[in-house]
């Protein structure tokens, strides 16, 4: 989708992606590919390779595989020299930011230069793209929206257009959950292309995006599905179509497609001869399945994922301080869900040489994070409190960073996540300390520091500030208002067995037997397949063989 080539990239676990500074002509000639799908555009060229290399490229470019859409315009191009919408295609994959704002530019010109003669249709989709590279995708947008909605009135039979304008009004969601100015729009174009092309493998992969973060991600599980048969080789696809399965609870599906995701790309890579730096979807997949896996309980499982990942990290040369961090936190993230405190404290991770500020906080604030929750569970509340004080503490040795650039750690979305995780590891230390109320207003002021976080910024490491409150509601007594925090996890992760528990232990304080009974059946669904001897695990079936309370002591206790 448009959007998520021409906006602010998020931070990847191997930042740089291949081929990125190689001038178009130059990049390696890439290979034919099946089972694309049938996304064309017939464009003026007499030579049919051309036309077949464009089409590879459009429909890796609605399928977010980029550099290889990128290779497959450039090979159109060398096939054709004259092609004016080579140079189209290679303008719309050169990636976001101001770095390559220079080279989109000269494509996109150059494709001016060799529009005359071309069809209306082609001249039309090349104007459009010319205030994205002459004015950037900012201030850009009107002229492209209307220069679009021209094509798209003039030829209405014309899919590919309504898709590429679809994939650029792709807002997302603000952090009150509304959508942002071109969502709705966007849905709309999408949703009638379902009902006229049921088969567009880029019509599936755009609706899964465009509804996975919505309050209806599972309105999308149809076309996650088809992404599995349509293009089973497309990483990228597989990659969106396991978050949303995921997303919506879909947790067995889900790790099978995410596995099909990471194999096709170490697929892709043995066979161009790729280092492992360059597997972006593989290393995301992995982090997905770790999570996977910790929501169905399965922690063993989630510790081969997140050590294979750390694996690939290692094995990379030269080392990268930002994935070693990265696979360092999926790691700690994991030992965090099932409490194991002291292992997420102890993540042994050597940073290389001249690592970025931002990774040597970021790797910090996990390792501070951890041992201030091992101190709140041993009782050392002075411990945890010097634990808040370093968090804060390194949240403001960042505040006078440059901004990130491109796919790398922005300091200035570093300090956020660090003092997110301050702020609610402060709360849980008042909820401890029996300060009722002043830790339910640090946590909610947690809950606000969370929803400010950006999109394109690093995974908070720190607890979700709504679980944590939840459970000092429970310590505090007042069940009643627990119930709502725990049903809004519960709607965010239905395939987390987790949330489920948390959901039962609050109905059972609030004394409805019948409401937790049902929230613990869920709960035990979701960990069918469970490590049996994970404490979580263990209490669940106790309730549910024996019947008894949750609702205080171990349940109110527990910090996650």
């Amino acid at each position: 989708m448009l959007a998520r080539y021409l906006r602010a990239e998020e931070p990847a676990l191997f930042p740089n992606s291949p081929w990125d500074e190689l001038p178009d002509l130059e990049l390696p000639a890439p290979r034919r590919r099946e089972g694309l799908g049938r996304a064309h555009i017939p464009v003026s060229t007499r030579e049919p390779l051309a036309q077949a290399w464009f089409d590879q490229g459009l429909r890796l470019l609605h399928l977010g595989w980029r550099s290889e859409s990128r290779r497959a315009f450039a090979e159109a191009a060398r096939r054709d020299p004259e092609l004016a919408m080579a140079w189209w295609g290679l303008a719309l994959t050169r990636g976001a930011g101001a770095r390559c704002a220079t080279a989109r530019a000269e494509a996109i010109h150059r494709a001016l230069a060799l529009s005359e003669g071309v069809t209306d249709a082609e001249q039309r989709y090349i104007v459009a793209a010319t205030f994205l590279a002459d004015k950037g995708p900012a201030n850009g947008r009107h002229g492209f929206v209307r220069e679009m909605e021209g094509l798209i009135d003039r030829f209405p039979e014309d899919a590919e257009a309504r898709l590429l304008l679809a994939g650029f009004l792709a807002d997302g969601y603000e952090s009150d959950g509304r959508p942002g100015p071109g969502q709705p729009y966007a849905q709309a174009l999408v949703r009638e292309l379902l009902r006229t092309h049921p088969h567009h493998e880029g019509v599936h992969h755009a609706w899964v995006q465009l509804m996975e973060e919505s309050a209806r991600p599972g309105e999308a599980v149809e076309s996650a599905r088809r992404l599995r048969l349509l293009v089973p080789q497309v990483g990228t696809a597989l990659l969106s179509a396991g978050r949303l399965l995921l997303r919506t609870g879909h947790t067995h599906d889900a790790r099978e497609t995410l596995e099909a995701a990471v194999a096709v790309e170490d697929a892709w890579l043995q066979q161009e001869g790729i280092p492992g730096a360059a597997a972006s979807v593989a290393g995301q997949a992995l982090r997905l399945l770790v999570q996977a896996c910790a929501d169905a309980g399965r922690y063993g499982e989630a510790q081969g994922w997140a050590r294979r990942l750390r694996t690939r990290v290692e094995d990379v040369t030269p080392r990268l301080g930002q994935s070693l961090v990265f696979a360092a936190g999926a790691l700690s993230g994991l030992h965090l869900r099932f409490g194991f405190w002291r292992a997420a404290a102890e993540l042994r991770v050597e940073l290389p040489e001249g690592s970025r500020p931002a990774e040597q906080v970021l790797l910090r604030g996990m390792e501070t994070y951890a041992r201030g929750l091992r101190a709140l569970e041993l009782g050392k509340l002075t411990e945890a409190e010097r634990s808040c004080e370093a968090l804060d503490a390194l949240s403001l040795s960042l505040a006078e960073e440059r901004k990130g650039d491109g796919r790398l750690l922005c300091p200035r979305d570093v300090a956020r996540v660090v003092e997110l995780a301050g702020c609610e590891l402060r709360g849980a230390l008042e909820s401890r300390q029996g300060d009722p109320a002043r830790a339910e207003a640090t946590l909610i002021r947690a809950m606000r520091l969370e929803r400010r976080l950006r999109g394109a910024g690093p995974a908070p490491f720190s607890r979700q500030a709504r679980e944590t409150l939840a459970r000092a509601r429970l310590r505090a007594g007042r069940a009643d208002k627990a119930v709502d925090l725990a049903e809004s996890l519960v709607k965010d992760r239905p395939g987390s067995g987790h949330a489920w528990l948390l959901l039962a232990e609050v109905h059972v304080a609030r004394g409805d037997r019948d409401a937790a009974t049902r929230a613990l059946a869920s709960c035990l669904e979701c960990w069918r397949g469970a490590d049996a001897h994970l404490s979580e695990i263990q209490r669940a079936r106790i309730f549910r063989s024996e019947r008894v309370e949750l609702g205080g002591g171990e349940a109110a206790n527990a910090s996650y």
